[in-house]
């Protein structure tokens, strides 16, 4: 006799076991999680002493091109860059990669996968105990201006430990395929374009845009107080960029001018330049670029050279701007309209950048960069960095840039406390 519902049984359980094997499939072809995979590129032995011999030259690594193993897969690569301005005097490079075949990984708002074809490995040279780099695209994060995937990950040469490097998205590839954006510009010293990039189908507008970004300089001399306001703001997003400027106070971060990324946005329905922070390894300086590099400071009022804070303080007066560098700072701390407009924005992301959110891009800067430091052969190679670090360092770094943004956030709210009380 057969028992009521045993047949059912019968090809409910075959079912079940078959998707359960289907699901352990899919698990296994799920992309691996960033930054728990080394990034193992296969070079001939020839290359790779050539890499780590080689100072002060940029490059492409061909013939024959880099092989790159990641998460048990093996990856074609289309141009294996050797990339970087001081840091090419190392031996630890930098690499820039477009890819043949591109890799998968979470989307960083968290809203799907997305697969990347070109992207930055920075070897953080500079970087004091490898935290600043993690907490400047924090802070950046939690202001929306850094929309890009980036994470910390080990990168071997034929197995051979490089040691850690930080994985971001190439920005103009972000802009241009997944923002849509139509020119993406890259800001030099004297707001010169080091690089620039168009969409495809604005190939033929590409003057129009280099001569949009120039208008903005164009005006600083020409215009004041709100008149210079509303000229600007049909080129750039100055929300935007007081934002930006708001937080290189807020970290002290020493070179910004020609670590900029300008990209064309839609903003109320018209076209203008938005802005993204670009090479951060320069926070916590103890002072601004400009002080003894005359060459650096924009030209559109004159020459200007600063050796020491006075000289700036003379100059502009003791504003909240760490850098007046670059023409654009420069006008916003001279300007009362624009300071004061500037102050709105600094307002509103210091009261944003509570304790809370510095304790969470600390925290996470921790659990991202923490495990490394287990690893003794990926954390010896600070031995070629400009600074030697280890497990101690990097742990008493971490909490004591911790309590300085804290001490610093406060002294600028009242600062800002005391510039508005002088307004009343």
């Amino acid at each position: 006799m057969i028992m009521p519902g045993l047949s059912y049984r019968r090809l409910l359980i075959p079912a079940l076991l078959a998707l359960l094997i289907t699901a352990c499939e899919r698990d296994n072809t799920m992309p691996p999680d960033p930054g728990k995979e080394a990034f193992n590129f296969i070079v001939t032995e020839a290359q790779h002493e050539y890499i780590n011999a080689s100072r002060g030259e940029q490059y492409e690594v061909t013939d024959p091109l880099p092989v790159l193993e990641y998460a048990g897969e093996e990856y074609t690569i289309h141009r294996f860059e050797i990339r970087g301005d001081n840091t090419l005097n190392f031996e630890r490079k930098g690499f820039g990669l477009n890819m043949d075949r591109r890799l998968t990984f979470p989307l960083p708002d968290g809203s799907g996968m997305g697969k990347y074809e070109e992207f930055k490995l920075l070897a953080m040279v500079y970087d004091y105990t490898y935290i600043e780099n993690s907490v400047a695209t924090g802070f950046f994060r939690e202001a929306g201006l850094w929309p890009v995937l980036s994470f910390f990950t080990e990168v071997r040469l034929n197995g051979r430990t490089q040691g850690l490097y930080h994985f971001i998205e190439d920005p103009f590839e972000f802009f241009i395929e997944r923002a849509y954006s139509s020119f993406v510009i890259r800001r030099g010293y004297d707001h010169v374009i080091k690089a620039s990039s168009a969409n495809p189908a604005k190939t033929a507008e590409i003057d129009s845009y280099k001569k949009r970004f120039k208008r903005i300089y164009e005006s600083l001399p020409r215009w004041s107080g709100k008149q210079l306001y509303d000229t600007l703001s049909v080129y750039l997003d100055l929300e935007q960029y007081f934002a930006k400027i708001a937080i290189d106070l807020l970290l002290k971060n020493g070179d910004y001018t020609d670590e900029l990324i300008f990209y064309t946005k839609i903003a109320d329905g018209k076209e203008l330049f938005g802005v993204f922070p670009w090479d951060l390894d320069d926070i916590f300086s103890d002072q601004p670029h400009e002080i003894g590099n005359p060459w650096g400071t924009g030209t559109v009022f004159g020459a200007r050279e600063y050796y020491s804070m006075e000289d700036i303080y003379a100059d502009v007066g003791e504003k909240l701007l760490y850098s007046v560098e670059d023409d654009l700072d420069y006008i916003i701390a001279k300007d009362d309209f624009l300071y004061n407009r500037y102050l709105e924005i600094l307002e509103s992301v210091i009261e944003k950048t509570d304790i809370s959110v510095i304790d969470r891009v600390f925290d996470h800067t921790s659990d991202q960069i923490g495990p490394f430091y287990e690893v003794d052969s990926i954390i010896v190679q600070s031995v070629h960095d400009e600074d030697e670090t280890n497990n101690a360092l990097f742990r008493t770094n971490l909490e004591e840039k911790r309590q300085m943004i804290k001490e610093r956030r406060e002294w600028i709210a009242g600062e800002l406390r005391k510039q508005k009380s002088l307004k009343e």
